[in-house]
């Protein structure tokens, strides 16, 4: 009785202090990551999707957008150093926003220069791994186009 007791007690301590983002026998963590893990060049391919059809104009599917992120110790972006790109050879465009580094929830601005009232809205989850899974639409609310309405589903990556 006593090894159940103290086993038991063993596992539930375990399961308390998980952290990382894959579960501990059944017991899921809580996606925590670093502003070092935030912090750096990340890159998000689109899929158009949405119940509505995308307008012409829009991001092909596949189409890629490369972001350098410099997240700071509160999760914020430094706007003057995070930037966004449609190619790797387009000019570098402005980028705000937010990592939540407790959950790795992500809130991304793009907008299409400074001082535009025209901005996409990135949104969704950035993981310890590298790995990020979201949704990209375009108009931004309260904003205007950027590429033309459309809605899709965005997967990405660290790349440095």
């Amino acid at each position: 009785m006593r090894t159940t007791l103290f086993c038991l007690t063993l596992l539930l301590s375990v399961a308390a202090c998980e952290t990382s983002t894959d579960p501990f026998i059944g017991f899921s963590g809580t996606g925590a990551l670093t502003q070092a893990q935030a912090t750096g060049d990340w890159s998000f391919t689109v899929q158009q999707s949405g119940p509505l059809a995308c307008t012409s104009g829009s991001l092909a599917n596949g189409q890629v957008l490369t972001t350098h992120l410099d997240v700071l110790s509160a999760g914020t972006l430094a706007p003057a150093t995070s930037f966004w790109q449609n190619l790797s050879t387009a000019p570098q465009r402005p980028l705000s926003g937010s990592v939540n580094l407790a959950t790795g929830a992500t809130l991304l601005l793009m907008t299409s220069s400074a001082g535009s009232s025209s901005a996409m809205e990135l949104r969704g989850t950035m993981t310890a791994t590298g790995s990020f899974s979201g949704t990209l639409t375009d108009p931004e609310a309260g904003s205007f186009e950027v590429f033309s309405a459309c809605a899709y589903t965005t997967t990405g990556n660290k790349t440095a």
